[in-house]
């Protein structure tokens, strides 16, 4: 890290009686921690403490050369806030302490129990009871009604109410639970894939990462920074081919994944994705900090298909999605194939395992490493072709 020589004497001043975070705004959950800190050190009577500050990232913040310490970071003062919230720890430390001292309360799952503000560890085993469909896996059913459902003793959909009101996807998934049988739209299938895509396709997938102090000139912090794509081209003849990219980690890798991908996807034809918001937002993003590539980013930007939309709206549903229309889902129900049998199987370990790697140099980059990682990406691409080729075999 490029960090200025006066690292040390801008940010110790600040360090002083203060609790640094990586996010870039306080949260209620930061407030209590640093509220039950205070307390702490304060009844150890080991150090005094005159005042509290809580530092986290500035996200409006752009690195341009040496990292800017002083203002990457915003400073709050809390100390009137954690000294106000005294009493309010030491009650909590209290009800844990009982709780600790007895046998396992018989508490009734619920939402802000279970889920807020993160999902209890506990969870499976308090979750024992429920069925692995249920009511909980209805798909755009809020929280709130699905916990309704449960206090009123509904937990299997069959023991759904005649007269409950559900969506025309809900109907459909509620429908396929208890038949087994899968839903097939084949009017929508037929009309996604004769208007919507153009061959040749497209199918193209991103992996990225971020950092709370960004690694490069140009990029705020957590800016997800997009290393690696696979694209796989599928001419209307059935002809396919495969391209892809994997930065080595020695430089910003957006200028050269730029450079490639432009060569390989300009021209007619749909640029298929799975779940779009996420590569428009990748692509939005390289256009605003590479202009001089916005004109043909646009241009792939308004070719852009996402292959989730007919699963979204239910026009295909298999029971073995337990209600979710991520690729991770619908790959097994509609092909029977999965991630299972890959070194890294998810994007989140992917990025993960490139940052360690090629960027923080905590692991080591091998071939078998970049060939895993390689494998990975590039099945998200080909499983989208194994997709599209289902579905039209099942409106023949």
């Amino acid at each position: 890290m490029d960090i200025s020589k006066n690292y040390l004497d801008n940010i110790l001043p600040a360090l002083k009686n203060a609790v640094i975070k990586s996010s870039s705004e306080i949260s209620d959950i930061q407030k209590d921690d640093i509220a039950l800190q205070y307390y702490v050190l304060k009844e150890s009577n080991l150090i005094s403490i005159s005042s509290v500050s809580l530092i986290h990232i500035n996200k409006q913040y752009i690195r341009e050369g040496k990292i800017e310490v002083p203002e990457l970071f915003t400073t709050v003062d809390m100390t009137e806030f954690v000294i106000q919230e005294q009493e309010e720890i030491q009650n909590k430390l209290i009800l844990m302490r009982n709780i600790l001292n007895r046998e396992i309360p018989q508490v009734e799952i619920s939402f802000d129990r279970c889920d807020m503000p993160y999902e209890c560890e506990f969870k499976n085993y308090c979750w024992a009871h429920i069925p692995p469909v249920s009511v909980f896996n209805l798909s755009r059913l809020t929280k709130a009604n699905k916990f309704k459902l449960y206090t009123q003793g509904i937990v299997n959909l069959k023991d759904l109410p005649k007269d409950y009101k559900l969506s025309a996807f809900q109907k459909a998934q509620v429908e396929a639970e208890l038949s087994g049988n899968d839903v097939v739209d084949n009017n929508s299938l037929s009309r996604f894939l004769s208007e919507e895509i153009n061959y040749p396709l497209y199918f193209l997938d991103f992996e990225t990462f971020f950092t709370a102090i960004p690694r490069f000139n140009g990029i705020r912090p957590r800016q997800k920074i997009p290393f690696q794509y696979s694209l796989h081209i599928q001419h209307e003849d059935g002809k396919l081919e495969h391209f892809e990219y994997l930065a080595d980690g020695k430089e910003d890798p957006r200028i050269k994944l730029l450079e490639q991908l432009k060569g390989e996807i300009e021209g007619k034809g749909s640029v298929v994705v799975f779940n779009k918001s996420f590569e428009n937002g990748v692509f939005k993003k390289l256009a605003e900090d590479f202009p001089e590539h916005a004109e043909w980013i646009n241009k792939v930007l308004g070719r852009i298909i996402d292959l989730a939309v007919p699963f979204q709206n239910f026009h295909y549903y298999c029971p073995t999605q337990k209600g979710k229309y991520s690729i991770k889902k619908v790959l097994p129900a509609i092909t029977g194939k999965g991630y299972d049998n890959l070194e890294i199987n998810n994007g989140g370990d992917a990025s993960i395992l490139y940052y360690n790697s090629h960027i923080a140099n905590k692991e080591e980059v091998n071939d078998k490493l970049r060939q895993n990682m390689l494998n990975y990406c590039g099945l998200d691409t080909e499983a989208m072709v194994w997709i599209v080729d289902e579905l039209r075999k099942l409106i023949k």
